[in-house]
This record gives C-alpha cells, sequence and structure tokens, in this order.
C-alpha cells in the first residue's frame, strides 16, 4: 500500500510540473547572468539547521558574508580594491549667498536607499548669453521621488583641470509663471585638480515644478567647466528613507518576519557598508536591504508559488509527513528580486554601476 502511495505521489507530481511549467527557462526568468538560481538561492536562504547553530547576530554575519561574496562576484572582483582615489566629499549648500564652497557635508545616513538619475544633455539650448560656452543638461525626475519630504539629492558633477569655480543656473518651469524662472548659483573654492564633485542639490530638488532638473553650467573663463560623454556625464543620486514599495505583491508571497515567526518568511536584513569596513570604496549607497529567506513551509500551501509544490505539500500533508526526505525539498525561497545601484572606486578611478541584478528579496515562498 505504501509503495502505491509513493508511485501516485511521484506521477501526480511529475504530471502537474509538465502542466504548469512555463517555456521560460529558470535563468530567464530571474534575468540572472554569471550564477545559478541554485548559486543565487542559497544564498538569500536561511535553512532551519543554520538558525538553530547561529546565535541571532552570528546568523546576520553569516547571511553577510555571503551578500560580499556576491557583491564582489558581479563587480568581477576577487577582494575589495586596496589602492583608488580618495571618495570626493559631498558639498554642503549654503542658503544665505546660494553657493558651494568646498566645504563637506559630514551628516550620515543609515536604513537609506539610494536612486541614480542620469542626465541628458541639451546642446547649443543654453539661456546664458554665453551659450557656445555653456552646458545645459537635464534629469527627470520620478513622481514618487517628489512626493517623498524626507529625501535628500546629490548632484555629481566632473569638473575640468584647472576650474576652481563657475556657476549654475536652474531653470524652473513653474506653471504659475509666464516665462521661465532662473535661480543662479556659485561654485567656488574648488580645488584644480579634474574629478567629480558632489553638490547637495536638496535644495533644488523641493523647487521643481514639471518632474525634471534642468541646469545650465557655465564659467567666466569662456569654456565650458565640466567634461562630459560617455561616462563623464552629469549624474543625480537621490537619497530615501528605505521603505519597501506598497506595490509588493502579495499573492503566494510569505509576509516579513516578525519576532516569533516559524513559518516562511522573509527576513528584513540592512547591510551597512560603513559596518562591514567597505565604506572606502563604496560611495553609494551607504547600504542597502539584502533580506533573506527563513522558516517552515510545513502545511502552507498558500505560500506555494508553483502548482507541482503545492501538490507535493499537499500529498505530504495528507500522507502524515510520512516522507521527510520530500518534505525536506520544498523550502522557503526567494520568489523575486530587485537589483542594486553602486557607485564605486578602483585604482582606475569612478565607477557607476546601475544595475547589478538580483541582489535584493523582495518576496519569498515555499518552492
Amino acid at each position: 500500500m505504501e509503495a502505491k502511495v509513493v508511485i501516485y505521489f511521484i506521477l501526480l507530481a511529475l504530471m502537474s510540473w509538465r502542466v504548469e511549467m512555463t517555456p521560460i527557462s529558470m535563468n530567464e526568468d530571474l534575468k540572472v547572468s554569471g550564477n545559478s538560481f541554485n548559486d543565487i538561492e542559497d544564498l538569500f536562504f536561511i535553512s532551519e539547521k543554520e538558525e538553530e547553530s547561529f546565535e541571532k547576530d552570528a546568523l546576520n554575519s553569516a547571511v553577510i558574508e555571503k551578500v560580499k561574496a556576491r557583491i564582489l562576484n558581479r563587480l568581477n572582483l576577487k577582494e575589495p580594491p586596496k589602492s583608488h582615489p580618495p571618495i570626493p566629499a559631498l558639498q554642503s549648500f549654503n542658503e544665505k549667498n546660494n553657493s558651494w564652497s568646498n566645504a563637506a557635508n559630514s551628516s550620515t545616513n543609515s536604513n537609506v536607499k539610494s536612486e541614480f538619475l542620469k542626465s541628458e544633455i541639451v546642446p547649443n539650448t543654453c539661456f546664458h548669453q554665453n551659450g557656445p560656452h555653456c552646458l545645459r543638461f537635464q534629469i527627470q525626475i520620478p513622481r514618487h521621488i517628489l512626493n517623498v519630504n524626507s529625501s535628500s539629492a546629490e548632484l555629481w558633477l566632473y569638473k575640468k583641470e584647472g576650474v576652481t569655480e563657475y556657476t549654475i543656473t536652474h531653470i524652473i518651469d513653474d506653471p504659475r509663471h509666464i516665462s521661465l524662472q532662473k535661480q543662479f548659483f556659485s561654485v567656488v573654492n574648488q580645488t584644480k585638480s579634474a574629478g567629480w564633485t558632489r553638490l547637495d542639490v536638496t535644495t533644488l530638488i523641493s523647487k521643481i515644478r514639471a518632474n525634471v532638473l534642468d541646469l545650465e553650467v557655465f564659467s567666466n573663463s569662456g569654456d565650458v567647466p565640466l567634461e562630459f560623454g560617455n561616462d563623464e556625464n552629469p549624474l543625480l543620486v537621490v537619497i530615501s528613507k528605505s521603505i519597501e514599495e506598497n506595490s509588493r505583491s502579495k499573492r503566494h508571497a510569505a509576509a516579513d518576519c516578525e519576532v516569533e515567526s516559524s513559518s516562511c518568511c522573509r527576513k528584513v536584513l540592512f547591510v551597512s557598508f560603513k559596518d562591514i569596513g567597505w565604506d572606502d570604496w563604496i560611495v553609494q549607497p551607504e547600504g542597502y536591504n539584502a533580506n533573506a529567506c527563513k522558516g517552515s513551509c510545513d502545511n502552507r500551501l498558500d505560500l506555494t508559488d508553483r502548482h507541482h509544490t503545492h501538490v507535493l505539500l499537499r500529498l505530504i500533508s495528507k500522507s502524515g509527513h510520512k516522507y521527510p526526505d520530500v518534505n525536506d525539498s520544498v523550502h522557503c525561497s526567494p520568489k523575486a528580486y530587485s537589483p542594486l545601484s553602486i557607485i564605486y572606486t578602483d585604482n582606475k578611478g569612478l565607477k557607476v554601476i546601475t544595475n547589478l541584478t538580483d541582489m535584493s528579496v523582495t518576496e519569498c515562498a515555499c518552492s
């Protein structure tokens, strides 16, 4: 009788898998490059044995070590860069005289989310009288950023050699006024060396009316003060509190873990680059939510993300858990991921990577 149950169980599972599986391969579905699905699943999965053998802090450390290894792998690095140019300091904004004067902003943020917004160069359209010697660029600002009052923003500009001061014009298209409004800002006391400059432009973001940051940059030297093109175009980094998207699908997705959670859930885990000693080469973000999946899938038919897993759990439940080997094959595993954008420095200078795929777990399920 028991042999018949096993055969029936196997045939039914295989038939349901054949009917329900999509023609897309697992790697294509997850858009994974350089790592197999199992590698990524193991990275963000905390087994019951791991949870029992580690204290809470040690368990977090074990997951963080896996995350560190994955970041290095995705950046094609064997270890963190040992030699690299100094990271440019964020320059604070002086509201009294509308300027940045190379004074460092010492504020730090924890548990934050960074978004990188690229600029679009708009050639030969400067309103300033030195049109040919002026650079105009625009950055589209998503509406969800404008709706967050706690957001801060950094403008990254690649300054030319020898330029110590220049002017930024903020062009404001305000529907309350017939003509375009212009506000002038000064950037002074800069070093003569070429390289990236980071300006705190939170004040400018608060004045945007048409979902676009429209800026002109010029100097009295008669030449455009900035380098641009390829990897040197202006960049806006928007920093806000790390709050998960409300649009996260709830169907067949496990909830976030609570103190006494035993069933499949998503463990929110923030990785601070400062705490792990990587803030000397990773510029942005200061950290991110890597997260992980943990807990039991026993009797959690509501959390199965595939039909064949649903059938397996039903048969295991009805059999009175007589098949522990099969039961152990069903895990609380990542169902969906989100990418990570990063700015880091190595011996060749600063690099901006806007899409390190599958770096943060957004949903967990039984599979």
